[in-house]
């Protein structure tokens, strides 16, 4: 009779415990306690933050890190695929698992880490460079924002909302032709705001590092002030976008971008409220929307 088949998760739990025996005279206490919460909850351990962790165990972010690396992954984000892997073969095979508070409150995990983010974004931006972030966008002569991954999605979201309150904004694209080539028409007086959130493109510096150059004012959002852009440019704005998953997330800059758009309208109301007034008139003539 032939062995019943060990299930993925079964599996995966047997992965990591085999890992945590293995190591496990020179794990820590803390550690020791990730250990266990991880393979007490492994359904839901895929679905949870570093942050997260830290918070359940009482343990440092940078213990939890630790002890990924000290059980053979390069960080937690390794762990973390590694289970993400498990549960999603899991899923797919059809097997009917327990109901976890992962499975069970989504939302609002999110929205927790969502909540945190902005929160340490609060705490961590500099007002006066804030301030001077503002200025400089407001009094360009032409605004250009740049972004690639999910930072292209964050800088069409700037060109739109200042193009609503009157700048004159292009956000840069790689569709047709390199980001570089448009800004041919770059001069002194301009801007460039990119978002630059990891994994860090290349490109993007590129742009940065063009823009700096030919004398343009150069503002980059990222995760932290040693992210490589931030040598680059003459101001950046630091914001927390820890994600659930292996994508940042944009909630906290969502934020910053309207802080911005209202720090902006009030160095130039007028100018505000022409294109505020200009497109009303434009949406109530246009047929193709209805109420």
């Amino acid at each position: 009779m032939m062995k019943k088949q060990a299930t993925t998760v079964e599996a995966a739990v047997s992965g990591l415990r085999g890992r945590i025996v293995e190591h496990g005279a020179s794990l820590s206490p803390q550690q020791r306690v990730i250990a266990d919460y991880l393979l007490a909850h492994l359904e839901e351990a895929p679905f949870l933050s570093i942050l997260e962790v830290s918070e359940r165990t009482g343990a440092s972010e940078a213990t939890v890190v630790r002890f990924a690396q000290r059980i053979g992954y390069k960080g937690y984000a390794g762990l973390k695929m590694a289970l993400v892997e498990a549960l999603r073969e899991e899923r797919g095979s059809g097997r009917r698992t327990t109901a976890s508070a992962a499975t069970q409150a989504p939302l609002a995990a999110v929205a927790r880490l969502a909540q945190h983010n902005i929160e340490a974004t609060l705490a961590s931006v500099d007002g006066s460079e804030f301030e001077a972030v503002a200025q400089q966008l407001a009094g360009a002569d032409h605004l250009f924002t740049f972004g690639l991954g999910i930072s292209a999605h964050l800088a069409d979201l700037a060109a739109y909302l200042f193009t609503e309150h009157g700048l004159r904004v292009n956000s840069l694209t790689t569709r047709y032709t390199s980001p570089r080539e448009q800004l041919v028409a770059l001069r002194p007086g301009d801007a460039v705001l990119a978002f630059s959130l990891p994994p860090y493109s290349r490109e993007t510096l590129e742009v940065l590092r063009e823009a700096r150059e030919r004398g343009a004012t150069t503002v980059v959002v990222t995760d932290r002030a040693t992210a490589p852009a931030v040598s680059l440019v003459d101001h950046a704005l630091t914001v927390s976008c820890q994600g659930m998953t292996f994508t940042s997330t944009t909630a906290a800059i969502d934020v910053v971008l309207n802080a911005l758009v209202m720090a902006i309208g009030a160095h130039h109301r007028e100018e505000a409220l022409e294109a505020i007034s200009r497109i009303n008139q434009i949406l109530e003539g246009d047929s193709s929307l209805v109420d």
